[in-house]
């Protein structure tokens, strides 16, 4: 069926803005008591409205997180890291769509026919890594004092705070091999790379071996972590990315490359053998499934991240947006069905099982990410972000948070 993975890229994306909700505070076990929790009070930057990054604010007052769910856990964040989605939901991406689901879960939740909107304020910051220090009773797979990393929800309050909450099932203990800041940059670009090859896609360690790929904007946060895990599963990978980026990106795994600056790049990728799956991370203003499909041999999968769900509920409304959504995705499936190939929308979800095997990889040296030279501490997180909006950025760029905080 022509919505069938329409209908998984939704889940995906609803799924990773479900968090339970709960009409009292759930009792949690823990051991770890500082002056701030002791308070109910933590530092965080906040936005109160969307906008640019004058609309944050740093406040000492913010409520420290309730551990809402008996499965949830509260951790002390010690780094985390900048990802494009955090620019964009502080313009207001996914808004419409995240009230929405907000509000009714709520209203089925809670009961009654209207809950206050409680859009605002919110803490931005996906990626962490941190040391648990309470849990809720259900909590089994970890302890007080573990150090973990994860990507949050979107509908959670993020990481750019002292404390973060999330699902036991949402999280890893970290691995071994790398520092705090290491870890907080893998989370959402791992996790982003692993759904789109491997659960949308469906390339895996018993079908990949000697495959094709090719990886559009290979060299940027998740072109470079998809390229490592293409190689891992023993395909071969052309890089679609710039001429100053072909030696990092061969010494990563990929066996060729292609500038996209030049102009004959789309003749140079057509003179190349077909590929079995093209990963795009850039989006379709440039390179659209009509204009990329050619390349892909027959059967072969065009996957993207780059998916006007959030954009359409946000521009035309739920209904609407959802409608425009849907049409666009038996459009692009028909056309792909036409030709024999495949076309998939990806989105990542919070998920501890795949940070688990990213984790494998990391300590066996397989897997790394690369960290941008410039470092910055909790205290200037907006000209962090303001760092990679400008395009300064050559690889992700980590915030250290203070011991004392």
């Amino acid at each position: 069926m022509p919505l069938v993975f329409l209908k998984r890229s939704v889940y995906t994306a609803i799924k990773s803005i479900s968090e339970p909700i709960y009409s009292s505070p759930i009792p949690s076990t823990t051991t770890t008591t500082t002056t701030t929790t002791a308070s109910g009070r933590m530092q965080a930057w906040i936005i109160y409205y969307y906008g640019n990054n004058q609309q944050f604010t740093i406040s000492d007052s913010v409520q420290l997180l309730i551990i809402l769910s008996p499965n949830d856990v509260l951790i002390k964040v010690s780094a985390s890291s900048i990802n494009q989605i955090d620019i964009r939901r502080r313009e207001g991406y996914g808004g419409k769509l995240i009230n929405a689901y907000q509000s009714m879960k709520a209203i089925l939740q809670l009961g009654g026919s209207k809950v206050d909107k409680l859009e605002f304020p919110i803490i931005l910051g996906r990626d962490f890594c941190g040391e648990i220090i309470r849990k809720g009773p259900n909590v089994t797979k970890f302890n007080i004092g573990d150090k973990v990393y994860g990507a949050l929800n979107v509908i959670r309050q993020g990481s750019f705070a002292q404390y973060c909450a999330a699902g036991e099932d949402e999280i890893c203990i970290k691995p071994n091999n790398i520092s705090d800041e290491e870890a907080a940059a893998l989370p959402l670009v791992s996790l982003t790379s692993w759904y789109a090859i491997q659960k949308f896609s469906g390339f895996n360690e018993q079908n990949a071996l000697g495959k094709r790929a090719l990886v559009i904007g290979a060299s940027g946060g998740v072109g470079h972590i998809a390229t490592q895990l293409f190689k891992n599963l023993g395909m071969e990978t052309t890089a679609l990315c710039s001429a100053d980026s072909f030696d990092y990106i061969r010494q990563i795994g990929a066996e060729d490359t292609v500038n996209y600056k030049q102009k004959d790049w789309l003749t140079e990728l057509s003179q190349k053998p077909k590929y079995d799956i093209i990963f795009d991370t850039v989006g379709p203003r440039y390179y659209s499934f009509e204009l990329m499909s050619p390349l892909l041999n027959q059967g072969g999968t065009f996957v993207t991240i780059i998916t006007p769900v959030f954009r359409n509920v946000d521009k035309y409304g739920l209904v609407s947006g959802l409608s425009r959504t849907a049409y666009k995705a038996v459009k692009q499936t028909l056309y792909g069905l036409s030709n024999g190939v495949n076309y998939r929308w990806a989105a990542y979800s919070a998920d501890g099982n795949v940070l688990s095997k990213i984790k494998t990889l990391v300590e066996q040296n397989k897997l790394k990410v690369k960290i941008d030279s410039q470092k910055f501490s909790f205290e200037q997180i907006p000209e962090a972000i303001s760092y990679v909006e400008n395009g300064s950025a050559k690889g992700k760029v980590v915030i250290k948070y203070s011991s004392v905080l």
